[in-house]
C-alpha cells in the first residue's frame, strides 16, 4: 500500500482535540497503520523547521519527506491526487490529512495491524474507504431557532455542534431525525456501512483515482476543496463509499470527533 500523507503548519485554526497535535497524530498513524511493507511519502507543505526535524527524526525507513509549498489545501490535495494517478492500476494508495488519530489494536506488529487489514477488507466491498465514521452522517442539516441549545439536539456529539444563520449544521442527505439511508455489510474484522461522503482522507485504488480525477479536479480547483460535492457525485455514478461501524479513526476537530470512543486518551 501506498501512503501520501500531506502535512502543514497552515491548517484552518479550528477547535481540536487536546491530544491532536502535528507530532502526535503523525506517530498514532506510524504506530496504527502503516506497515514494513508500505511505502510513505510525506508532503511536508510549508513546514517550519521544528517539524521538518520531528518528520526526519521519526521518518520510517520506508519513508520519505518531500518538501513542497503549494500555497493552499486544495493545491496540495491537487498534487496528492497527481502522484496517486501516476502509480500502478492495481497498487492501493491512501490519501491522508494532518489531524487524524486511530484507534490502537492489541496484537499488531510491524508486519500486521488491524486498521490496515481493515482498509483491504473494506476495499473489497467499496471503491473508497475510509477508517472515519463521520459524525454528520447523523446530524440533519435543518432550520432551528437561533438560541437553540446544542447538547438538547444529539447527546453524543455535544455542544460543539454547530448553529448558524438559523440552521444546524448538518449533512443535507441525513434525515430530519438524523437516519442516513444506507447499507451495511460485515467482513472479517468490522461492520461496515455505506456512505454519503467522507473526508480527503481515504483508500482507493489508483486504477479507481484514474478514472475519477476529472470530479476530484474539477471540486478541488479553489483554495478549499469540496469533498463533499466530489463524493455526491461520485456516489451518483456508482461509486461506493464505506466506513466501519463503529468508527477506527476520527477527525481531531470539533465537531467532528468520532462518537463512542475516549479519542482524548489516545
Amino acid at each position: 500500500m501506498k501512503f501520501l500523507y500531506r502535512i502543514s503548519n497552515n491548517s484552518y485554526k479550528k477547535e481540536k482535540l487536546a491530544n491532536a497535535s502535528k507530532e502526535n497524530c503523525y506517530l498514532n498513524f506510524l504506530n496504527n497503520v502503516l506497515l514494513a511493507s508500505d511505502t510513505l511519502d510525506v508532503l511536508a507543505d510549508n513546514i517550519n523547521a521544528e517539524l521538518k526535524t520531528f518528520i526526519l527524526a521519526h521518518l520510517p525507513s520506508n519513508g520519505r519527506l518531500l518538501e513542497i509549498n503549494s500555497g493552499s489545501n486544495g493545491a496540495s490535495f491537487r498534487l496528492q491526487m497527481e502522484m496517486a494517478c501516476k502509480l500502478a492500476d492495481d497498487e492501493i494508495v491512501m490519501l491522508h490529512e494532518d489531524d487524524y488519530l486511530y484507534r490502537p489494536h492489541a496484537g499488531d506488529t510491524p508486519l500486521k495491524k488491524f486498521n490496515h487489514l481493515a482498509i483491504l477488507e473494506g476495499l473489497s466491498k467499496a471503491q473508497y474507504v475510509s477508517l472515519y465514521d463521520h459524525p454528520d452522517k447523523y446530524i440533519p442539516r435543518k432550520a432551528v431557532p437561533a438560541d437553540t441549545d446544542p447538547r438538547s439536539i444529539h447527546p453524543t456529539i455535544n455542544h460543539h455542534l454547530v448553529i448558524a444563520d438559523g440552521y444546524l449544521w448538518g449533512n443535507p442527505m441525513v434525515s430530519e431525525d438524523g437516519v442516513e439511508n444506507t447499507g451495511v455489510f460485515l467482513t472479517a474484522s468490522t461492520h461496515w456501512k455505506y456512505t454519503n461522503s467522507t473526508t480527503l482522507t481515504f483508500a482507493a485504488y489508483a486504477k479507481t483515482l484514474k478514472e475519477d480525477y476529472s470530479v476530484w479536479e474539477k471540486y478541488s480547483r479553489e483554495a478549499h476543496p469540496h469533498d463533499y460535492w466530489a463524493f455526491t457525485e461520485l456516489r451518483s455514478a456508482g461509486r461506493k463509499i464505506a466506513t466501519p461501524i463503529p468508527s477506527l479513526a476520527t477527525n481531531t476537530e470539533y465537531p467532528w470527533v468520532s462518537p463512542l470512543f475516549a479519542w482524548e486518551s489516545l
